[in-house]
């Protein structure tokens, strides 16, 4: 093999490897079991409590769905797309949030970036440490409040 075709090779595969480093970091994972607890129990410190049988939606993506009715064993929970009078909707982007929010429910997803945009109400991150962000202006635009205790637990943007 000569040394341009050798060139070309090497060069076509950087923009591979940069092409999918870039398509990666702008897609969330999927949120794992513990993210999806805390997101629960954060849920609970809405001062607007969820009626019994509260629905709450997973979109393709966002979350395990065993893991969400694991959780929130109250709430009648589904995959599936934001839906007028649900209580929730977990959520694996900031476009998707932002869905949800104009049907007026409030949107969990795992990355800060969401919370960010004003796509989700509330952002679990686990890692390095357990941090728990929440939007005022996503809060807002959803209708809800949290309690005044648990603003003193969270990183509010």
């Amino acid at each position: 093999m000569n040394k341009s075709k050798r060139t070309a090779i090497i060069a076509g595969m950087s923009v591979l490897c940069v092409g999918s480093a870039a398509t990666g970091m702008t897609s969330a994972a999927e949120m794992d079991a513990k993210q999806v607890t805390i997101a629960a129990k954060a849920l609970g410190f809405l001062t607007t409590k969820a009626p019994a049988g509260a629905k709450v939606v997973v979109t393709a993506g966002a979350a395990p769905v065993a893991a969400v009715q694991a959780a929130l064993p109250g709430a009648a929970v589904a995959a599936g797309d934001a839906a007028p009078g649900a209580y929730a909707v977990f959520v694996s982007s900031a476009a998707e949030g932002k869905k949800a929010l104009a049907k007026g429910t409030v949107t969990v997803g795992n990355d800060v970036a969401c919370v960010d945009a004003g796509g989700c109400v509330i952002a679990v991150e686990t890692t390095p440490k357990v941090t728990i962000y929440v939007s005022k202006a996503a809060a807002s635009a959803a209708g809800v409040e949290f309690d005044p205790n648990f603003k003193m637990m969270v990183t509010e943007k």
